[in-house]
């Protein structure tokens, strides 16, 4: 965890001990789903697997169809995701905390899952070239990689 978003848990914990009720829940429920975040994202991937001509398009499909639902839930979940007021509960400071570890911040949530979506693009992509280089034909390699929208 970064300095800053300690700093961050720290004014949304204090909003917990002043707000009580709902407010608390939602920033203990926040606070664990952070730590979880925090754990999986705290360093870079090394799994590798294999593919060969018989599982490249086989791969290519559940990544690339992943890649897309990702990133059509990411266009239409994110911008629900700022916070704008929470009706005079909590401070500004709590507010501007809270979208900064959601959203704004270099390593707030909305940039690891842009992370993990550039991944997952650039797999497909390499995918997309293996197939080619196992001799699929563009036809194939089109109807299994659906176009990028």
């Amino acid at each position: 965890m970064t300095q800053e978003n300690a700093g961050a848990d720290a004014v949304l914990g204090a909003a917990a001990g002043l707000a009580g009720g709902a407010v608390a829940g939602a920033v203990s429920a926040f606070a664990a789903a952070s730590a979880v975040m925090d754990r999986l994202s705290s360093g870079p991937s090394t799994q590798k697997f294999h593919v060969e001509k018989d599982t490249v398009m086989q791969a290519g499909k559940v990544i690339n169809d992943q890649w897309l639902l990702l990133n059509e839930a990411y266009i239409r979940i994110t911008p629900k995701l700022r916070i704008v007021t929470m009706d005079g509960k909590v401070t500004s400071d709590v507010v501007n905390a809270w979208n900064d570890r959601l959203l704004f911040h270099d390593d707030s949530y909305a940039s690891r899952i842009q992370a993990y979506m550039k991944s997952l693009e650039s797999l497909s992509d390499q995918l997309r070239e293996s197939a080619k280089q196992y001799g699929f034909t563009e036809e194939e390699i089109q109807a299994t990689f659906k176009p990028k929208a």
